[in-house]
């Protein structure tokens, strides 16, 4: 049993595309664990420590207690075990759920599951019902990454996601953490947040005020920094010299390539430095992984 289970577990953070409902990791693993549907005592659970969702909405809980009130628990949730304990891997809100109905126990499955596949699993089952905020899912990729050494190519195949998607969303963990909290409640958009990201360090707080002040779309944002910006790139062009028409070539070639600013600066001896711009250790990765 535990070998199927441990093929099954595999073939849902390898291959599962991000289209594909969130039932499918847990239908996947039903499937594979056939009727070995247990009654577990809800004292004996404890949530998953691993939970990308950091905020659960008590009024969505309360609904959700009233549906099994009425038609029972569907779904079984999803555990793993851990000393005399059983850990949380996908079920949460119905874990929260019976405890409001002070159930004494909850209908689960229990499966072997390594650590990497508990924390997957629990982002995947997230991602796709789209229950966590934009920063709950980069604080979830970043915690693959850094605990099970992983790159974003690999946290990519395991979610279902493309790469890119994967960088950008680390990317937010660089902004400000005012921004972060803004992002988190709500108060400001991703869209915003990746305006935000492609303006200096000291603007961004600056542009983050103004879409409060201003209740700015990310539209309005893009074109009041971009006139910011038009304002003075034309007053640095009557300050400077020309850059030569095959360097600045070069150089949005290089741009267009890597992803990022880059600059080209070239002296009369024909000696001269490219400066290639990173904003995070992560945009830095993704740009080496360029070179390779």
């Amino acid at each position: 049993m535990a070998k199927r289970l441990g093929k099954g577990l595999g073939a849902i953070i390898t291959t599962a595309p991000p289209t594909r409902a969130a039932d499918h990791v847990e239908e996947t693993i039903a499937h594979v664990a056939g009727e070995s549907v247990v009654e577990i005592p809800l004292d004996n659970i404890t949530p998953n420590p691993d939970q990308p969702r950091e905020h659960f909405d008590e009024i969505e809980i309360e609904n959700l207690a009233e549906s099994i009130k009425s038609v029972g628990l569907i779904q079984p949730v999803l555990l793993r075990k851990s000393g005399d304990k059983f850990i949380i891997i996908a079920g949460e809100r119905r874990f929260r759920a019976a405890k409001v109905l002070e159930m004494d126990t909850i209908r689960a499955i229990v499966v072997k599951a390594t650590e990497e596949e508990n924390v997957t699993i629990a982002l995947i089952e997230n991602i796709q019902r789209q229950d966590l905020d934009p920063i709950e899912e980069a604080k979830a990729y970043k915690v693959l990454i850094n605990r099970f050494n992983l790159k974003q190519n690999d946290v990519a195949k395991r979610v279902g996601k493309e790469r890119a998607t994967i960088a950008n969303s680390l990317r937010l963990l660089s902004l400000p953490d005012i921004i972060i909290n803004a992002i988190s409640a709500g108060q400001i958009s991703q869209g915003h947040a990746k305006v935000l990201l492609g303006v200096p360090g000291s603007q961004k707080e600056y542009y983050f005020n103004q879409i409060l002040s201003q209740n700015l779309s990310v539209r309005a944002l893009e074109n009041i920094i971009k006139a910011d910006q038009d304002k003075l790139s034309g007053e640095s062009k009557a300050k400077k010299p020309q850059k030569d028409p095959h360097i600045r070539k070069m150089e949005e070639k290089l741009v267009s390539t890597l992803g990022t600013k880059v600059e080209i600066k070239h002296s009369s001896t024909g000696k001269g430095r490219i400066e290639i711009n990173y904003y995070s250790l992560d945009d830095f990765e993704r740009i080496l992984e360029k070179f390779e």
